[in-house]
C-alpha cells in the first residue's frame, strides 16, 4: 500500500510540475507598451540605414532584444529554437535572415545584394508582427 501511495504521489507531483511549466510557457512576459514603442522607433531608424549589411545586423539585434524582453534567454539562435511557435510559418524565413546576419558578421567581404536585403528585412518585420510588436 505504501508503494502505491508513493507512486501516486510521484505522478501527482509530475503532473503539477508539467502543468506549471505549460502555464509558464503560455503566459510568458508581455512586452510593455513603452518597450513596444521603443522597438518600433528603433525599427524606423534601422530601415532608414543606407548600409544594407548594417541594417540587417541591427534588425537581428532588435529581434534578439524583443525576445529577451519576453523572457527568452541565450543567444538569438537559442531564443528562436525556444520561441519557434510564436513565428508560425515565418520561422524558416526568420532563420534565413539570421543566417544572413551570421554571414555578414563572420565572413570576410560578404556582400549583401538587394534581394537578400529585402527578403531579410521583410522576414524581420514579419517576425515583429508575429510577436505583436508591429500591426
Amino acid at each position: 500500500m505504501k508503494i502505491f501511495l508513493t507512486i501516486a504521489a510521484l505522478f501527482i507531483l509530475v503532473d503539477v510540475l508539467f502543468v506549471g511549466y505549460v502555464i509558464y510557457r503560455r503566459f510568458r512576459k508581455k512586452v510593455s507598451e513603452a518597450k513596444i514603442l521603443e522597438i518600433q522607433s528603433s525599427w524606423k531608424e534601422i530601415i532608414r540605414e543606407k548600409d544594407m549589411s548594417h541594417a540587417i545586423l541591427e534588425a537581428d539585434k532588435l529581434l534578439d532584444h524583443a525576445l529577451q524582453l519576453m523572457g527568452y534567454r541565450g543567444n538569438l539562435g537559442s531564443k528562436l529554437k525556444r520561441a519557434h511557435r510564436l513565428f508560425g510559418k515565418n520561422i524558416n524565413r526568420v532563420w534565413a535572415a539570421h543566417k544572413v546576419r551570421n554571414n555578414i558578421a563572420h565572413q570576410m567581404n560578404y556582400k549583401v545584394d538587394e534581394h537578400t536585403y529585402r527578403s531579410s528585412m521583410l522576414a524581420f518585420k514579419e517576425a515583429f508582427r508575429d510577436l505583436k510588436i508591429f500591426n
